[in-house]
């Protein structure tokens, strides 16, 4: 089968995106991955986004989407340099102000003082994305408490922090908002090996649910999207296969059959 390249540069150059070059087999003639984000330019002019997780991975992704499409950015995470790094890139090639915010989402201290510090620069943001999240693969004899407590803590917990905080923050403004929540495919039908995620991210959708007709009321609209597995450098990806090997999968085939048709898990392809 042929295969189709697409590099960095044109990303770069055409919608802002920053993506290590990569060769993607074509799965299908016919159903090839679409990278043009469907909105026209400028849809989010003057609206100001505030998204944890924003560094790396699928919350760079959207930082550089909603920036390539007019907004202004806060990315919020524990690493700062990364965040720099990032924000650096994005306003580069989208002419957008990207501020970097170092915080932890598990403390809700932490999560006060990044809100402000994007109120003071940007604004108060109307489109709240709640990226952040961890994650690991054991069996679940071997969790100890502290494990599950730290993924809870920052899928559960981090969600709701940032969501109340800023939340109760428009709800005095009078202003209304947009609330995203990235949740995963295995809280339908649960999944092992991952099962604090499973249950921090369940929380996550009860949560979405119950303030999207709690909060209606206020003009703020909730959703979760989730995207299914992505291949990033993060090192679950490397578990994952890891783990279909433990049990006498064919990992190649096995990665093969999650993938819709001609999809790749490339961050590009969730806009």
């Amino acid at each position: 089968m042929k295969k189709s390249v697409y590099s960095i540069t044109t990303f770069i150059s055409k919608r802002g995106f920053h993506l290590a070059s990569c060769n993607m087999q074509k799965t299908t003639k016919f159903f090839e991955p679409c990278i043009k984000p469907m909105l026209p330019p400028g849809t989010f002019k003057d609206r100001i986004a505030f998204i944890t997780g924003g560094g790396t991975g699928l919350g760079k992704g959207m930082a550089s989407m909603l920036a390539s499409l007019g907004a202004q950015v806060a990315i919020v995470s524990r690493k700062l340099d990364v965040l720099e790094n990032t924000a650096e890139e994005i306003s580069k090639s989208s002419g957008q102000k990207v501020v970097p915010i170092a915080a932890d989402v598990r403390d809700p201290e932490a999560i006060k003082k990044a809100v402000d510090d994007c109120e003071n620069k940007l604004g108060l943001p109307s489109i709240i994305i709640n990226n952040a999240a961890g994650n690991f693969i054991s069996p679940t004899e071997r969790l100890s408490p502290n494990a599950w407590k730290t993924i809870i803590d920052i899928v559960l917990n981090g969600t709701a922090y940032v969501t109340l905080e800023t939340g109760k923050r428009l709800i005095k403004a009078n202003q209304g908002g947009v609330f995203l929540a990235l949740t995963a495919t295995y809280c339908t039908q649960g999944s092992s090996f991952v099962v604090p995620s499973a249950a921090a991210k369940t929380g996550v959708e009860v949560l979405t649910k119950s303030l999207a007709s709690e909060w209606a009321q206020y003009g703020m609209r909730f959703n979760c999207i989730a995207p299914g597995p992505i291949e990033t450098k993060v090192r679950l990806w490397k578990e994952m296969l890891m783990i279909t090997n433990l049990f006498k999968y064919d990992s190649s085939n096995f990665v093969q059959k999650l993938k819709p048709p001609g999809r790749s898990f490339r961050t590009y392809q969730l806009f």
